[in-house]
């Protein structure tokens, strides 16, 4: 088909999109963007083929801090549906071991599929935009944000009740269906967490952020703590007790509060990670009350082990 001279052919296509949470994060320097972005293409690109999608064949396109890909009709939906979370997963994860915190990733990924019109200049349709106004919906960043997990899925209600629904393989039980409401799209989509829990939907709307507790006093280390003395390994025992700070993934959301961030040096050992993050703080100016203050946003009201280090670190223990 021909329109004003230039030529346009409508496909229909598998429609996958990716996008990197927290990609603009004040903390990250441009070798930190080149990092991500790399890990990204890296970790979307074996995840295809390994889950036997062939990369080659799909359309690609770049958006900064994601991805449009658009696979050929040829290519069966169940790559997508089955085989692409799991591969996805373990390709973020592999990723992430390697690389420290401010260059670890967590994606959201959208499943559409539609009608698109390729011109000289690219692709573009009305399937597209859906896919992307869902990839963009707040409720499927809430999703991730309160995940533990590396991936959060969106699927399209067409793309669920044609496809997911209809194969236990696929695990649709998995999904919570969603109200969307962006822009000009209102509908519903199909959140799945393939790699970490959440609340239910109302009830990531319904919480409010847990408030670090309020702190009249300074947080005053007693006695002065120096690396490799006795008393700071004490304290990397405390913190490494906080629940928080056991997991990878939240303490690394710990050490993203911190203003001097990109000064931690990542350790994949839980143990050498955590001294790394105190040694840190003690190079800096109330470092130690800012990592206090980074855990008590993560810990619930009235954490026993939070409190255990804080009388560690006021000297009431």
């Amino acid at each position: 088909m021909s329109r004003g001279g230039e030529s346009m052919v409508d496909e229909h296509k598998t429609i996958c999109a990716v996008d990197i949470a927290g990609f603009g994060g004040m903390s990250r320097t441009r070798a930190n963007h080149v990092a991500l972005r790399e890990g990204m293409y890296s970790s979307v690109e074996q995840a295809f083929l390994q889950s036997g999608i062939p990369w080659a064949d799909c359309y690609q396109e770049g958006a900064g801090d994601g991805i449009l890909a658009l696979a050929p009709a040829s290519v069966g939906k169940s790559a997508f549906a089955e085989k692409l979370p799991v591969a996805l997963v373990s390709a973020l994860q592999s990723h992430n071991a390697t690389h420290r915190p401010e260059e670890r990733i967590r994606l959201r990924l959208v499943l559409h599929a539609g009608e698109i019109t390729r011109d000289e200049r690219g692709v573009t349709g009305q399937a597209i935009i859906h896919a992307f106004r869902l990839l963009d919906s707040p409720q499927l960043k809430d999703a991730l944000r309160d995940s533990t997990g590396v991936l959060a899925i969106v699927a399209s209600t067409w793309f669920y009740d044609e496809v997911i629904r209809h194969h236990p393989e696929y695990v649709p039980e998995e999904y919570e269906q969603v109200t969307v409401d962006v822009k000009e799209t209102n509908g519903y989509g199909w959140i799945r967490l393939p790699d970490g829990g959440r609340a239910v939907p109302g009830d990531i709307e319904r919480r409010p952020p847990v408030p670090a507790p309020a702190r009249e006093e300074p947080v005053v280390l007693t006695p002065v703590v120096r690396p490799a003395s006795p008393e700071f390994y004490e304290v990397v025992d405390a913190i490494e007790a906080v629940p928080c700070m056991r997991g990878e993934h939240t303490r690394s959301l710990v050490v993203e509060q911190l203003p001097f961030a990109g000064s931690v040096r990542y350790f994949a050992n839980r143990r050498a990670h955590v001294t790394s993050i105190l040694r840190t703080c003690l190079d800096f100016d109330d470092g130690v009350v800012q990592l206090v203050t980074a855990i008590s946003g993560q810990e619930p009201s009235g954490s026993a082990p939070l409190n255990r280090l804080m009388a560690l670190l006021t000297g009431a223990a």
